[in-house]
């Protein structure tokens, strides 16, 4: 299962009044550590473990601490030094280098779930929130935000009225649509899908995107009408786009139909020159109808495989999406 919190989520909300839960999360960090300031954990009273807030080398402290929670119901915090000899932290031979401050608390009716619930909801239908929750888990708070409006930042831990408030901009999984059901778009999907994404795929050729060879696609657009794909994006909030058709015709229909949306990142495979052709075929002369159009797509990791080009592709939408160079240097 994805780490992605919206997928820990899924898991948590049916079961939120079945089961006694805790929520982990490390509301602070200095130097070097594997998570971050605003990463989760979900504990339950069954035994679910749900997000990881180390490399593992913490975890088996953290659930002991987090069933004391669940059997007195207070909430609790722990700092694991890794610079410290005598802390649990060094004696586990974390080896980071730095020093995590991370919060348990309670999830429970009386405190409205911390706004998880709201969480869930905003992420689930394709739309951004920052949540706010003291480190005492008394209340949380969720302010839903657009998707389109909104770029990944640090969390924030400020002091207001003598609490200690963590503050984190949580984003929805990205969709991408691919565009092409062949052999080679099968380790997109996968890569995708792993990565926590949503994933589409419309191919109009009978023979192609067969549901058997695709089972970790989330939407299967069946219609083989290029009108299909506007409709399917503004209703399912698709931010990206894959052509891998490797059909000149389909390629240029899809990315006229692309260029009505607003989407943060688009990738066709191909050289320059094709990108050239299939531009003129689509009757475009420029790409400012995306953040980020990338022909041919994929950062140049120097392979030839399918799997290294999904590797690439993946990795390249990703950065676009979190900000970082989009060119290997």
């Amino acid at each position: 299962m994805s780490n992605h919190v919206n997928h820990l989520l899924a898991t948590w909300y049916p079961l939120k009044d079945k089961l006694q839960w805790v929520l982990g999360f490390i509301y602070k960090t200095e130097g070097s550590c594997y998570r971050k300031a605003g990463a989760m954990m979900l504990f339950s009273d069954a035994g679910h473990q749900l997000g990881i807030l180390s490399g593992g080398c913490l975890e088996s402290d953290i659930v002991k601490k987090a069933h004391r929670v669940i059997a007195d119901g207070k909430s609790r915090t722990a700092v694991y030094d890794d610079e410290d000899e005598e802390d649990i932290a060094f004696k586990l031979g974390v080896g980071c280098g730095g020093v995590v401050h991370l919060a348990l608390v309670a999830l429970q009716e009386n405190n409205d779930y911390l706004a998880l619930g709201e969480v869930y909801k905003a992420l689930s239908s394709g739309n951004g929130c920052t949540w706010s929750c003291d480190v005492k888990g008394s209340s949380g708070n969720c302010e839903v935000k657009k998707t389109s409006q909104t770029k990944p930042c640090p969390a924030k831990l400020k002091n207001e009225n003598g609490q200690s408030i963590l503050s984190v901009l949580l984003l929805p999984p990205i969709h991408l649509l691919v565009v092409g059901g062949g052999f080679d778009a099968t380790f997109i999907t996968s890569l995708s899908n792993s990565q926590g994404g949503l994933v589409s795929l419309w191919d109009p050729r009978p023979a192609q995107a067969r549901l058997e060879h695709f089972p970790e696609v989330n939407y299967l657009i069946e219609d083989p009408e290029i009108d299909t794909l506007n409709v399917h994006m503004a209703q399912h909030n698709v931010q990206a786009a894959v052509l891998m058709s490797h059909h000149r015709d389909i390629d240029a229909k899809a990315l006229s139909a692309l260029s009505k949306a607003s989407l943060t990142y688009v990738a066709m495979l191909g050289p320059l020159h094709r990108k050239h052709e299939i531009m003129q075929l689509a009757g475009l002369d420029n790409t400012d109808f995306c953040e980020h159009f990338a022909s041919p797509a994929g950062f140049d990791i120097g392979g030839e495989l399918p799997e290294h080009i999904a590797l690439s592709v993946v990795a390249q939408c990703h950065s676009v999406f979190f900000g970082k160079p989009v060119h290997l240097t």
